[in-house]
């Protein structure tokens, strides 16, 4: 194959493509319980590596089309070679392209695949860019049967930012984790991560493993799975109709499901843990303002999201603590009736005056280790004028994650602003 040139206009859609499958075992016993499908050129044409690949293709604007044929080339490879149906099939999706149709030519192939144990590895670099759009994707792939994994975390903080709230049943840890020197931010990343596993159930898999020492690093970080060259390099799969070893499934045995809160705003996720308090505005700054403060010391995977009922909106002050935040957080967003200034770097979401989110004020933290939220409601005001609320304070994970999930839902992608 001829190598690619970068200004060539040549269309992903038009070069021949492959699957090569890289095995993954379990750490145990090293036996094969899955593999990972892994996009190849092939033939006459030029030479592209999987980044350029998918680099063209979103500048072409044809992201969706190619994740479907890359899509299609796996299911179909696993499907000539009588892939086991206990045996998992890790298959890499852009997000944008979970909710795009697929190809009409290819829904025979999907419905001979649907057998297929399949585990959507979310490849979204810029994870934050669109939450929103993540969310669907993850919600898409369960509703489909599929079960989701999150890839390379640890190679930035927003991967892990995003893991409760995706709820992976595979989470992949960047290959430069178990390859690398262990620090104080790599026991940070295995102590989120192992937290995670602990509460869910998810799986730990190891990426990377090409030597013996970097296993015992895998096993010692709590991975239970290992993918790497020391199991074998991706290649062709076997002929499962040959095969005489007995097929080892993956043990998926956690119920996660999507997170789909049913209300609208967050305060009206509040209600379960009984009666609110009342507060007016100063003091409700007050724990606002500490509650933003803890954000600073809580790592670069924490997300902060806040909302401003259209009576107050974002004070100066309030926004100098948002900008100062927006370096020290895998997201910072605020939601507010009122237009935000057009040199403020943290994300803004205009609120309707007349929805129901403009009547509450709301700080949410949610940390790898850690997480909270202050909800209030807007109740009038009092004798001497300053707004009354009634509020809500709560440390219950379920909650906050709940109420992060209602404001994320709403955040528009960030390639489309």
């Amino acid at each position: 194959m001829r190598p690619y040139s970068t200004t060539a206009q040549i269309s992903p859609m038009s070069i021949d493509i492959t699957s090569a499958y890289q095995p993954i075992v379990s750490l145990d016993d090293r036996t094969v319980v899955g593999y990972e499908a892994l996009v190849r050129t092939c033939g006459d044409g030029p030479s592209m590596t999987p980044p350029e690949l998918l680099l063209a293709a979103r500048a072409q604007g044809i992201t969706a089309e190619f994740d479907w044929r890359c899509r299609a080339s796996a299911l179909r490879g696993a499907v000539e070679a009588g892939y086991p149906e206990r045996l998992a099939l890790f298959v890499n999706a852009e997000p944008t392209a979970l909710d795009a149709p697929p190809p009409q030519d290819c829904l025979s192939l999907f419905a001979e695949a649907s057998r297929l144990s399949i585990v959507v590895e979310i490849t979204e670099r810029d994870l934050m860019g669109d939450p929103a759009g993540l969310l669907r994707a993850a919600e898409h792939a369960r509703n489909m049967g599929w079960r989701v994994a999150i890839d390379d975390v640890g190679a930035d903080s927003s991967s892990l930012a995003l893991i409760p709230l995706l709820r992976p049943d595979v989470i992949k840890l960047d290959m430069a984790l178990v390859q690398g020197r262990s620090t104080d931010e790599t026991a940070a990343i295995v102590a989120a991560v192992a937290a995670e596993a602990e509460r869910t159930g998810a799986l730990v898999l190891a990426e990377g493993i090409e030597t013996d020492r970097h296993e015992s690093f895998a096993h010692s970080m709590g991975a239970v799975l290992g993918q790497g060259y020391l199991y074998g390099a991706p290649a062709s799969l076997p002929d499962f109709g040959v095969v005489t070893e007995p097929v080892h499934s993956l043990d998926l045995s956690a119920a996660v499901t999507v997170r789909a809160p049913v209300a609208v705003t967050p305060y009206g996720l509040t209600h379960p843990l009984g009666a609110a308090r009342q507060a007016d505005s100063t003091l409700l700054d007050a724990i606002e303002n500490s509650l933003l403060r803890s954000a600073y010391g809580t790592g670069s995977s924490t997300v902060v999201l806040a909302t401003h009922s259209s009576s107050t909106g974002v004070t100066p002050a309030r926004a100098a603590i948002y900008e100062d935040l927006v370096a020290r957080t895998a997201l910072t967003a605020v939601f507010d009736s009122h237009a935000a200034p057009a040199e403020r770097s943290f994300r803004t979401v205009i609120v309707g005056a007349d929805e129901p989110l403009a009547m509450e004020r709301s700080i949410i933290v949610l940390a790898p280790m850690s997480s909270v939220a202050l909800i209030a409601v807007e109740r009038g005001a009092g004798d001497d004028g300053r707004l009354l609320y009634d509020y809500r304070l709560t440390y219950d994970r379920h909650v906050v994650l709940d109420a992060a999930t209602v404001l994320l839902r709403r955040i528009p992608d960030r390639s489309a602003i």
